[in-house]
């Protein structure tokens, strides 16, 4: 992960064996558990990383679920995509877990999960892409960015409206503005599965 973009702190845990006390990092026992983490913003970086982490799960046991626990405000499409394709091609059941807030491109990846849960306060958040920072140039130019930017609008809509299955028309009705969806709600339009009540669920989900 791109700690420039996402300055996270990663707690340390103390294990004693044979060999003495070592400290292990608490994303390194997560990793054993078969928990990952989506958190902040999503950049190349973090995608490379979560990518190759869900493939060295996959490889070790391929029948094995894997828990993603998401709180990002979103970021990048591409990376977005990258992380979201890797789960949906993974032969291991992939369990998605809201923790905080998962927007934009942080709602794509949630919805990526085959189980999706969401904590009780968590949010939703669901929006059509925005124009690229920087944007501009010819006419032509502006054509072409308009014509990218409508492609990827038809893409996150059905990725939408497949996973939820609700129509495009209702998803692009709701992303026409920011929509924040509670976890009640969310579980009713079908972006979520359920609320965890307990966190020994996400041992389950």
């Amino acid at each position: 992960m791109d700690t420039t973009q996402n300055p996270i702190i990663s707690p340390l845990t103390m294990r004693e064996s044979a060999r003495g006390v070592t400290l292990t990092s608490v994303y390194d026992e997560m990793l054993a558990r078969r928990e990952l983490s989506v958190v902040g913003d999503i950049n190349s970086a973090m995608a490379h990383d979560l990518c190759q982490q869900i493939r060295l799960l996959e490889a070790a046991d391929p029948t094995a679920p894997i828990t993603v626990f998401v709180a990002s405000p979103g970021g990048s499409v591409r990376a977005g995509l990258a992380i979201y394709d890797t789960m949906r091609l993974s032969p291991c059941p992939i369990h998605t877990v809201c923790l905080e807030f998962a927007a934009s491109m942080g709602a794509i990846i949630f919805m990526g999960g085959n189980e999706r849960r969401m904590t009780p306060h968590a949010e939703l958040m669901i929006h059509d892409p925005l124009i690229p920072q920087g944007a501009g140039g010819s006419a032509l130019a502006l054509q072409e960015t308009s014509r990218r930017l409508m492609q990827t609008r038809k893409t996150l809509t059905q990725i939408l409206s497949d996973r939820s299955s609700l129509s495009a028309k209702r998803i692009q009705t709701l992303t026409a503005k920011d929509t924040y969806l509670s976890a009640e709600r969310a579980v009713e339009l079908g972006f979520a599965h359920g609320i965890l009540t307990s966190t020994k669920e996400t041992a389950h989900v």
